[in-house]
């Protein structure tokens, strides 16, 4: 019954690729645009850039997000963000016993 008592919300653990738009673009700096970005839906954890094929790579990224949220608004909100096109790749849960 304790463990109950600690536990405050469900979380989402949200993966996401960001692939740029210009292949020509400092991907540092592409980067930390997209962790300012997605810094107001929620933690960004983690980000990583990757080498794709020819030259390209791609950022991904580890979101975590209130399960309240849900991700249809992260996706909706994605059309925004001019600079790179997001894909999910993943979503689990998380429980937050913070």
């Amino acid at each position: 019954m304790w463990l109950f008592g600690a536990l405050n919300m469900v979380k989402l653990v949200v993966n996401i690729k960001a692939l740029p738009k210009d292949v020509s673009m400092d991907m540092n700096k592409l980067s930390d645009s997209i962790k300012d970005f997605l810094s107001n839906y929620g933690v960004v954890y983690k980000r990583e850039i990757q080498p794709l094929a020819f030259g390209l790579s791609v950022i991904l990224v580890t979101l975590i997000i209130d399960e309240s949220l849900g991700t249809n608004v992260l996706e909706e909100d994605f059309k925004e963000f001019k600079d790179a096109e997001f894909t999910i790749t993943d979503i689990s849960r998380i429980v937050d016993f913070g």
